[in-house]
């Protein structure tokens, strides 16, 4: 490993790095935070029990979980993802990592408490499946937060890159009845990310290829602008919300199905 190369590996591993870079750069974390990430940390309120992050990325909720956890398992498919997020929570006692699919847990049923699974199910061939892996490994009244795209979006060529989206997200009627027939009760949803936001993704995304260099977080903050719509509105699935956040339980046991 080159110098160079050597510094840039333990600056992306050093946490306060990592959320110096997020508060000077947008990217897509600067656009979800606004209006997306308060919806999550609303839905993850109270003790979590053990928690899996599946498909963790850059671990954004890590360190929140760890403090409202039992236990914490970060799961990524990706493991030079998830050794970085290793590193920048290296501290955390209630921390376990685990390089998997997400449509193949390797936990044993009814294990975990609570599961974090944002922005994963559109990646995934067969949906109802994962659906159904995820019901397993719930205890019975156990909590699922889900976070889904809301079409219009891209789907990926599948030749270069295997691991992008299959579709291009759900309509809340149609992930709702997916989740509602592999055995969970969906209690809450909130849609985010709406009009400015999908602005603001628009102009970090035409920023980038234009000048192939990193957005200013100036361009992550329009979408604040999204509190400016009406409340009602909004939660009514108005002004082209880019994602739908669900907070379900599980029902039954495993002998029922």
């Amino acid at each position: 490993m080159s110098a160079q190369n050597g510094w840039r590996t333990r600056l992306a591993g050093s946490y306060w790095v990592w959320r110096a870079y997020h508060a000077l750069i947008a990217d897509a974390v600067a656009i979800q935070r606004p209006t997306k990430f308060r919806i999550v940390h609303e839905f993850l309120n109270g003790n979590l029990g053990v928690v899996a992050d599946i498909g963790c990325g850059p671990g954004v909720f890590t360190r929140y979980l760890c403090a409202h956890a039992d236990q914490v398992w970060a799961a990524d498919i990706d493991r030079q993802s998830l050794e970085r997020v290793r590193s920048r929570h290296r501290d955390e006692r209630n921390l376990s990592f685990l390089v998997t699919e997400a449509g193949r847990l390797p936990f044993r049923d009814s294990r975990l408490d609570s599961v974090l699974y944002l922005e994963i199910l559109e990646h995934i061939q067969d949906d109802a499946g994962a659906v159904r892996e995820v019901w397993r490994v719930l205890r019975p009244g156990g909590r699922l937060v889900l976070s889904v795209p809301v079409p219009p979006g891209e789907i990926d060529d599948e030749r270069t890159n295997p691991w992008g989206h299959k579709r291009e997200g759900y309509q809340l009627a149609g992930i709702r009845t997916l989740l509602e027939s592999h055995g969970f009760q969906v209690q809450q949803h909130r849609f985010a990310q709406f009009r400015f936001s999908r602005l603001g993704e628009n102009l970090v995304r035409q920023w980038r290829r234009l000048l192939r260099l990193p957005a200013p977080i100036l361009l992550g903050w329009i979408g604040y602008l999204d509190f400016l719509l009406d409340e009602k509105k909004r939660q009514e699935g108005g002004y082209d919300p880019a994602n739908v956040v669900i907070l379900a339980t599980k029902l039954g046991d495993l002998s029922s199905r």
